[in-house]
């Protein structure tokens, strides 16, 4: 396992209901990544289709397996980069829409797909949730996936965390004014939990909503490696997996430190 493997997140607007322009640009940033010998990328939720489609996700919605998840695996194989990316999923045997992100590694093959449990407002109408937080081994450690939303359930992070992530990948559509929320939920997601979190979000207006970008990667102390604040563009950094080793032992061990019996309330309705 490589452990300081370069991780990227994307940031940009994306081109509401045209796949084609969209995987464009997934293409340039994956390239550019390339360039900084980054491992593994990820892109902002639902950055094949754009967000504020409401009803016209099914439209755009196609099974893993099918055109935009063959052009994706084309990507990451010409790059030779894991490349993660949300994109709006029909499920042939139940006929539903998944808000979805597949994680595909270099070779461009599919190792991975997560479907979106927490649905904010409209989601709620045309999406079906996820049922299960996963976490996918690759060569560059054990990583977690979620999706926006997601992120401010801590519940998420910290199942993820018990099955053995290192390294949590956020893929978002984080609107204003949440800028400072979010800020806040990055880094309480990754110190509490001993983890690397990484945060991309798109940027731009989409039928009234402004995306602010800021997307970022957080250590388990809490310190931001790196940020694109605003446009198109990537935060690149090297991570140190060792590191959460040495912290779980040392300063970090909330893990550890659990008392599991008095939190039952937490699974109630």
């Amino acid at each position: 396992m490589n452990l300081n493997p370069i991780v990227a997140v994307a940031q940009f607007g994306c081109d509401l209901g045209r796949p084609e322009e969209n995987l464009k640009t997934i293409s340039r940033l994956t390239q550019r990544a390339s360039r900084h010998d980054v491992d593994i990328i990820c892109f902002p939720e639902l950055a094949t289709s754009g967000y504020s489609l409401n009803a016209r996700w099914r439209e755009f919605a196609e099974p893993i397996g099918g055109e935009t998840s063959r052009r994706l695996a084309g990507i990451a194989a010409e790059f030779g980069v894991h490349v993660i990316c949300g994109m709006p999923e029909y499920d042939r045997r139940s006929h539903h829409i998944h808000d979805s992100l597949v994680l595909i590694d270099s070779r461009g093959e599919v190792c991975g797909v997560y479907r979106k449990i927490h649905l904010w407002d409209a989601e709620r109408t045309y999406f079906t949730p996820g049922r299960d937080f996963k976490v996918f081994e690759t060569k560059y450690g054990k990583l977690g996936l979620g999706i926006c939303y997601d992120l401010e359930f801590p519940e998420s992070a910290r199942i993820m965390a018990l099955e053995g992530a290192q390294i949590i990948f956020y893929s978002s559509a984080q609107p204003e004014p949440m800028e400072n929320h979010v800020d806040a939920y990055i880094k309480s997601r990754a110190g509490e939990n001993c983890v690397y979190v990484c945060h991309s979000n798109q940027v731009g207006r989409e039928r009234g909503i402004r995306f602010f970008g800021r997307s970022q990667i957080v250590s388990p102390w809490c310190r931001v490696l790196a940020r694109k604040n605003t446009g198109t563009g990537l935060a690149i950094a090297r991570i140190d997996l060792s590191l959460i080793g040495r912290l779980e032992k040392q300063k970090l061990p909330y893990l550890k430190h659990r008392i599991p019996s008095v939190y039952s309330k937490l699974t109630k309705p």
